[in-house]
């Protein structure tokens, strides 16, 4: 998919906004700028050059967004498995949402076409941005840019000075995943239930659970999920997939076709990552701190900060410093210490999670919306002793945890 001509408008040396990344947070935060009525200049610059349908955002609908609509599948039922125990859930009011890139990047450039003060120019590679003289001087690999404020999406890159800087510092799990788009020759798939994890795979080479969206009786997503440091090739990945497909649904390896993957690598971490880089230039996305420390979902809370960001610009006002209540912070991580240093105990942990929190409560906590009786009502499910001691050791590391 190319930039839609109406985009691809000749650079200019000044720009009211520059966004830096033309992701999930980048074409987001346009977006939410446009809903704002600005009409100043907005130039959103990316390394890659065409945009690939190559992932997808997965989220339970608690809220409306601009991109909701465009799901391409929901479910209302979600399993669990570990070995030999599973608990199904189901909902009527939070279903369970997938967001294919294509469809996202389809609908958000789109929106942006329909601007004539917004341009988007892929191939372009960034380097300094320097704030001087009330304005901020971005270098790219073609041009000088000068731009009243600046807004850097251009994510958390393994092995980025951003990326050292938090697994040094922090509580860090990377989630490490390869998914495969396939089409089975027959109907092996239940349409209207999918499974959020499951730990009844091999755990040898570390946490380790597999993630499938049936889209239909004979298709699916399925992602096979490592939370550890395991090093695991894109080929090792497969070949567990395959296994997978073959021992639950009994597909052998010529009775399906792969329409299409996804890879990543998911920062899991509760690195306080600075929302400002100055006074001109912001951090959005996970570079913004946008994923959850301890689930890994990023697509919400993107949504909020982007919305709430755009607001404050539009305003005047001081950009928001967190858009979900800061009490979470502390069970996050816990949960996040818990998948690190006991990763064996995990499966049982989500089962007890699961099984012991009705789903509407469970969807809120997951998504930031949860009352203190939700956060109850899960604390009730957990093991108490395991998450008390963690709990007090979390509390002594942050208290004495150095500053910035």
């Amino acid at each position: 998919m190319t930039v839609p001509d109406k985009l691809d408008r000749p650079a200019r040396d000044r720009y009211e906004f520059v966004i830096l990344g033309a992701g999930c947070s980048g074409l987001s935060l346009c977006y939410y700028l446009l809903e704002r009525g600005v009409d100043a200049p907005i130039l959103i610059l990316d390394r890659k050059r065409t945009f690939e349908d190559d992932r997808t955002w997965c989220f339970w609908d608690v809220e409306p967004t601009p991109f909701t609509q465009r799901a391409l599948k929901e479910w209302r039922s979600w399993d669990f498995v570990s070995t030999g125990r599973s608990v199904t859930q189901t909902t009527n009011r939070y279903p369970y949402k997938c967001l294919t890139g294509r469809d996202f990047y389809e609908h958000a450039l789109a929106r942006l076409a329909e601007s004539p003060n917004v341009t988007v120019r892929l191939g372009e590679e960034v380097g300094d941005c320097t704030e001087k003289n009330g304005e901020v001087r971005v270098e790219t690999s073609n041009m000088t840019i000068r731009s009243r404020q600046v807004f850097d999406g251009r994510g958390l890159p393994p092995g980025s000075p951003a990326f050292e800087e938090a697994r040094r510092r922090a509580v860090w799990v990377p989630q490490k995943f390869l998914g495969l788009r396939i089409r089975a020759r027959k109907p092996v798939f239940d349409p209207e239930r999918c499974t959020l994890m499951d730990f009844s795979v091999d755990q040898s080479r570390g946490l380790r659970f597999v993630y499938v969206l049936p889209m239909g009786e004979r298709e699916a997503l399925v992602e096979n999920v490592y939370l550890s440091e395991a090093d695991v090739s894109q080929a090792e990945h497969r070949a567990e997939i395959g296994a997978y497909l073959e021992s639950i649904y009994g597909l052998a390896p010529d009775e399906y076709e792969t329409l299409g993957e996804e890879r990543g690598y998911i920062p899991m971490t509760d690195h306080a990552f600075p929302r400002r880089l100055g006074e001109r230039t912001h951090n959005i996305g996970m570079l913004g701190g946008e994923t959850r420390p301890s689930t890994g979902y990023t697509f919400l809370r993107i949504q909020r900060h982007c919305r709430a960001l755009a607001a404050a610009v539009v305003s005047g006002a001081d950009p928001p410093e967190r858009t979900y209540p800061r009490r979470l912070d502390l069970l996050d991580s816990l949960f996040l210490r818990f998948v690190r240093e006991r990763p064996g105990e995990c499966p049982e942990v989500y089962r007890r999670m699961f099984a012991g929190v009705l789903p509407d409560s469970l969807v809120r906590f997951l998504t930031e919306k949860s009352t203190p009786l939700d956060e109850a009502h899960l604390i009730r499910a957990l093991p108490k002793t395991p998450f008390l001691k963690l709990a007090a050791r979390t509390l002594l590391a942050k208290s004495s945890a150095p500053g910035p």
